[in-house]
């Protein structure tokens, strides 16, 4: 595609360290994207990194025709802006690195994000909204659920489910064929070798759970 010809017109969401980030990945991505700004509720400034803050959400309600990069990490609150997106008819953009590996029969949900030096194998599945972060690494027939959040450097060995909003934290690793339950957190460095019920916090080598709910 030549440069300016048949773009899509984006924002990011999120002004935070995770939307700068964002904006910087689709700008290596301006033969397919056109960065028009941010939109962040809270955004004290006017301009972040060197491009427009816009408005708040809302500014996307009244301009249904641009997509949107869902940039916030927290997945609670990345499947309460999708649910006002899709309220308002907006749709969401995928942004997949060019620096990042994606292998056969890897599908890829509406809005997830593949970071830098990422790897997806073969055979894998990501659900909507799913941030897939820099260097992480997802083995064969894995499946992540809706929002789900795989912080920087997780390996996933191969069959593993991630399931709808659970937050895999940075240099995590988790075993062949394990299930991590939705809504649950696992901690930095962790190492999963048993199923993780849904809503609970596991940390550790081997990683165990903390607290439910």
């Amino acid at each position: 595609m030549s440069a300016g010809a048949s773009r899509v017109d984006v924002v990011v969401v999120g002004t935070g360290g995770m939307g700068r980030e964002a904006a910087a990945w689709v700008h290596d991505l301006s033969g397919q994207y056109r960065l028009l700004g941010f939109v962040d509720d809270a955004a004290p400034a006017t301009t972040v990194a060197d491009l427009p803050v816009l408005g708040p959400l809302t500014w996307l309600q009244e301009h249904p025709q641009v997509q949107a990069v869902v940039a916030v990490g927290a997945p609670a609150t990345r499947a309460d802006i999708v649910q006002r997106l899709d309220a308002w008819g907006v749709d969401l953009a995928q942004v997949v690195h060019p620096s990042s590996v994606v292998g056969p029969r890897v599908e890829l949900g509406e809005g997830t994000i593949v970071c830098p030096q990422a790897v997806l194998t073969c055979d894998i599945r990501l659900g909507r909204a799913v941030i897939v972060n820099y260097g992480a690494m997802l083995g064969h027939d894995g499946v992540v659920g809706d929002h789900a959040f795989l912080a920087p450097g997780v390996h996933l060995a191969g069959n593993v489910t991630i399931e709808a909003g659970a937050d895999v934290g940075i240099g995590a690793s988790v075993r062949q064929g394990i299930t991590i339950g939705a809504g649950a957190v696992v901690g930095a460095g962790a190492a999963v070798v048993r199923d993780v019920a849904p809503a609970t916090t596991v940390v550790g080598v081997p990683a165990r759970p903390i607290r439910r709910g």
